[in-house]
């Protein structure tokens, strides 16, 4: 009697496994459509924006990147070699302007205004003044160098004493009115005494005293106006030194028939230290240099 063959229980379990999943797969299909479609989130990339994807088939084009030109080459700045040290210029002193030569046109200087018989002060004309010394007063452009030279005297041992400065219209009137009538007390005729006073007082009008410009300076042991003083100490160092302070010897000996002044080693006129020099060396009077001789 033959025996059957025992048929192994794993076998007959194998169908029922399979007919189990079908019929799951069956049912999720049914009541749960989505679950078995694959993942629709799309991606995005390390930046978080989304990105789009594209059938295998496709590529995305990538848009057009425009020409950048080569940047110019820029070539090496050169080597500036180290700058010596350069020491700071001095400071240039201001250089008034350069003189002119004598008979050129200086009516816009003011210390170089002309008076003089035919040459009057201008109508209105006015004088700031400052003290010289004792009561004598000049313009004060001029006093500061007239009370320089009185000291630079001194410190020489020569002693300068003022006896006359600025005057006033009406005291020049009055001095050539009293010097007038000396000459008519003793007999001359007007026309005479009238010429006379003229050429050793101003007419008024046309007195360098009225510009304030003009100084008479004597010394404590000779103090009369007249010719001797040259002779003194006072008259010699004026006459070498008055130049460097602006100061001109107004009315040489040899040239009183251009200016028509007596000759006067006292009195001194202030036309500034730019032309004081170059007049007292060029030899000429005040007129003369001016070119203004009449």
């Amino acid at each position: 009697m033959k025996r059957r063959r025992k048929q192994s229980k794993a076998w007959n379990v194998v169908p029922l496994a399979a007919v189990t999943v079908f019929v799951l797969a069956l049912i999720i299909k049914i009541w749960f459509p989505d679950a078995l479609k694959p993942n629709t989130i799309p991606p995005v990339d390390n930046q978080g924006d989304t990105v789009t994807q594209l059938p295998s088939d496709q590529t995305q084009d990538e848009p057009d990147t425009p020409d950048i030109p080569d940047e110019p080459d820029i070539p090496d700045e050169p080597d500036i070699p180290d700058s010596p040290n350069i020491p700071e210029e001095p400071d240039i002193p201001d250089i008034p302007d350069e003189p002119k030569a004598p008979g050129e046109d200086y009516a816009h200087v003011w210390s170089l205004i002309l008076v003089n018989p035919t040459h009057s002060l201008p109508e209105g004309y006015e004088v700031e003044l400052e003290t010289v010394q004792s009561k004598y007063k000049m313009d004060y452009r001029a006093a500061e160098k007239a009370k320089e030279m009185i000291a630079a005297a001194k410190e020489d041992g020569v002693d300068l004493l003022v006896c006359s400065a600025y005057r006033s219209h009406e005291k020049q009137t009055t001095n050539f009115n009293t010097k007038l009538q000396s000459y008519l007390d003793k007999g001359w005729d007007y026309d005479e005494a009238y010429a006379k006073t003229a050429t050793i007082i101003a007419v008024p009008g046309t007195s360098e005293h009225e510009s304030g410009l003009a100084i008479d300076i004597v010394t404590p042991s000779y103090q009369v106006l007249d010719a001797g003083y040259k002779n003194t100490a006072a008259a010699k160092w004026l006459l070498a030194n008055a130049a460097d302070y602006g100061f001109i010897l107004r009315f040489p000996e040899d040239k009183q028939d251009i200016t028509k002044i007596i000759f006067e080693p006292w009195h001194y006129r202030y036309v500034g230290v730019e032309y004081s020099h170059l007049i007292m060396d060029s030899g000429l009077c005040f007129e003369e240099w001016l070119g203004q001789i009449d």
